[in-house]
């Protein structure tokens, strides 16, 4: 699939703001012919080479030509902030820039219910019913010659009750605003989405409805992976934009990480604890009989029942695959009753589940049945089977059945209507797995630009002595506290910030209470899972503008791991504890015998290519730019087996002598004094506890 495109690319766009380095050219080709044809082009080039505006720079200028729609498709803030950056860039080489727009989820960006304490945990399904409520509200005072006003302050006590808001003040601002003139504002600016969010908070204007009212007007939109592959997101999408998908030439950055997500989009769970939230509901509304059945009540207690069976009878470790239809045939002896029947009440309880929606709705409350969910999600059952999905019973992180989803092809397709797809990534090889993987054309054009930075700007390294086996960290008993005192030992060797990447929150847990968070200096910053992303966010800016050295802790595939820069001196190691293959979880065990019976590929795809993409990823943090040098040093002797992909790799040997070479004469971080008894993980400082940003 590789294609030997070249070029300058300076010459090949005239929209091309930088002197072009090594292999952009290459990039700007192959979207410029794609451009032409239409189609879907890979791109792997690596993290620093420039992508982002090699991309941009091509179908910007398409876009204009053909009245086109770039849909650039990003997973993080970061990302996000950078096609701004670019594009204003861009824009200096045009007579008119163009707009340039963020699109994220309404709940983070509503003014008006960001104070409600009931929207915590809301759906964006809830949240855009209440939001359409409001504007109905809103709408029928502006006919009635009044408008609602901003409240000046928050009531006593600080949170806002959802039953007192009546109408949105900040829609009435976006409905008496000049959406044309706001236009020329911000495309003479290109504010970033969290400027453009400011911008409207002190001008108490909505920003999600304003910037609704502005995407038909835009050549760039920046948005999150759901409201494309979401399909009922998606249809909204298009019809703001007033564009068909022919119309539209989509971006889709990271793009190594859309085959899993497509599959978690698409999976199915039924947690126990749904179903008993769905009992309470009841109990507090007020129980009945199910037509020629038992109650409700009793109906959820068979439910849960049966579910916990199946947990205690098949699940070993944490997951197990379900045998074909074991939970209607479970509940079939349970409730005495035939499949007919059973239809019949699952049908009786999601009506009561949608009028009891309703019923809130109209009492100004949180639209939300958990009797209705329930009662959908039990519908819908015995429709997800075939090989396109692996039903799995789960008692750990929480205790579920799911229909996993095994085939990302099918909610892909959406890819193939619109005019073109850059597909795009520093780790998107093996690039024809990718394509197969979501069913693209196999005319699909491929782009592979190798690192134009130095190699001797990174040093690859592993150590010999330890690995993250399983087999090894649960049968010897000192593997955790050898490993704890082998990072440690590396740690004290290097003289410069540093990202410590696990392959999982469990590992980091534990070589934290063996030790480990005694060898961290004090201004250390650890990943975890509870912390909101913009408090996360703040932890890191802050840990970049820290003088001096430091440890950053996070995990593969995690938000430091990936989507974040840490240019020049902000990060000048990164050690990656261990091999970070997915667990070999039953949901994996499926994707494997899946994608071996239709690619014949079913190790390389579910186990070792997201290994090698998260060790790349990881790497990839710290080399940004040519001037950017760093020391990558693998914590596993497995390591040898990814030596393609770690040029020059060789074991940790002198580890001292190798830093005193590498580095220079840096001044080493002094450690936390080592406490007498290991205390709790929680030592290692977090994020900051501020209120979440925008992302």
């Amino acid at each position: 699939m590789r294609s030997n495109v070249a070029g300058d690319a300076e010459s090949l766009s005239p929209l091309f703001p930088y002197r072009p380095r090594s292999g952009q050219g290459a990039v700007v080709t192959a979207v410029t012919q794609v451009t032409e044809r239409g189609g879907s082009v890979l791109v792997q080039a690596a993290t620093g080479s420039g992508k982002t505006v090699a991309t941009l720079a091509p179908l910007i200028e398409h876009a204009v030509a053909a009245r086109h729609t770039i849909l650039y498709l990003v997973r993080t803030h970061s990302q996000e902030v950078q096609v701004l950056n670019e594009a204003r860039a861009i824009s200096h080489r045009m007579n008119e820039p163009p707009l340039v727009l963020g699109l994220s989820g309404r709940a983070k960006r509503c003014l008006l219910l960001e104070n409600v304490g009931e929207m915590k945990g809301a759906t964006a399904e809830e949240h855009g019913q209440l939001c359409a409520d409001r504007k109905r509200a809103t709408e029928k005072m502006f006919r009635e010659g009044h408008s609602p006003e901003p409240s000046s302050e928050l009531p006593q006590g600080g949170v806002l009750d959802l039953v007192d808001l009546d109408g949105c003040a900040y829609y009435a601002r976006v409905l008496q605003t000049d959406v044309e003139g706001f236009a020329d504002r911000v495309r003479t600016k290109l504010p970033t989405p969290p400027e453009f969010d400011r911008i409207c908070a002190s001008e108490n204007l909505c920003p999600y409805e304003l910037t609704k009212r502005l995407l038909p007007a835009a050549r760039v939109v920046t948005a999150p992976y759901a409201f494309f592959f979401h399909p009922h997101v998606r249809r909204s999408l298009l019809r703001w934009l007033n564009a068909e998908p022919g119309r539209i030439d989509l971006v889709i950055d990271e793009a190594h990480q859309l085959p899993e997500y497509l599959r978690e989009l698409t999976s199915v769970a039924l947690p126990q604890s749904s179903v008993r939230h769905a009992r309470q509901e009841l109990e507090g509304r007020g129980d009945f009989q199910l037509p020629d059945g038992p109650s409700a009540t009793r109906f959820f207690d068979i439910v849960h029942a049966a579910i916990e069976e199946i947990l205690r009878s098949i699940v070993r470790e944490d997951d197990a695959i379900l045998p074909p239809n074991l939970l209607e045939e479970v509940l079939l002896t349970s409730l005495g009753g035939t499949s007919r029947r059973l239809d019949t009440w699952l049908g009786a309880l999601a009506t009561w589940g949608e009028n009891l929606k309703e019923e809130r709705r109209r009492e100004r409350r949180l639209p939300r049945s958990w009797v209705h969910t329930v009662a959908l999600t039990l519908l819908s059952w015995p429709q997800l089977d075939g090989s396109g999905y692996a039903k799995v019973a789960i008692r750990s992180p929480r205790p579920a059945l799911e229909a996993f989803s095994l085939d990302a092809s099918e909610p892909a397709a959406a890819i193939r209507e619109c005019h073109l797809a850059v597909h795009m990534s520093g780790t998107l090889s093996p690039l024809e797995e990718y394509r197969q993987t979501l069913g693209l054309d196999p005319a699909a054009l491929a782009v592979e630009v190798p690192s134009q930075f130095p190699p001797s700007h990174v040093r690859y390294l592993y150590d010999p002595t330890v690995t993250t086996q399983f087999e090894t960290l649960h049968s010897n008993p000192d593997a955790i506290a050898h490993l704890t005192d082998r990072i440690g030992f590396v740690l004290q060797c290097l003289p410069v910030k540093t990202a410590v990447i696990f392959p999982s929150f469990d590992l980091m847990d534990r070589v934290l209470r063996a030790g480990l968070q005694y060898s961290l200096p004090a201004n250390s910053v650890r990943e975890h899972p509870q912390v909101s992303p913009g408090d996360l966010w703040r932890s890191i800016e802050g840990f970049k503008r820290e003088p001096g050295t430091g440890v950053i802790l996070g995990v593969a595939g995690g938000r430091i791991a990936e989507g974040v820069d840490f240019p020049d001196q902000d990060l000048e190691a990164v050690v990656v504890v261990g091999i970070p293959y997915p667990r070999p979880t039953a949901r994996r065990d499926a994707l494997r015998r899946f994608l071996d019976e239709r690619h014949g590929s079913g190790w390389s795809s579910a186990f070792e290519a997201p290994a090698r993409r998260a060790i790349v990823q990881a790497i990839g943090r710290m080399i940004r730019s040519e001037h950017d040098r760093g020391l990558a040093i693998i914590m596993d002797r497995r390591a040898v087996s990814f030596g393609n992909v770690l040029p020059g790799l060789a074991p940790i040997g002198d580890l001292a002598a190798t830093t005193r070479e590498f580095y220079g004469r840096r001044t080493r971080w002094s450690a936390t004094p080592r406490a007498a008894e290991p205390g709790p993980a929680a030592a290692v400082p977090e994020a900051d506890s501020a209120d979440p940003d925008e992302r």
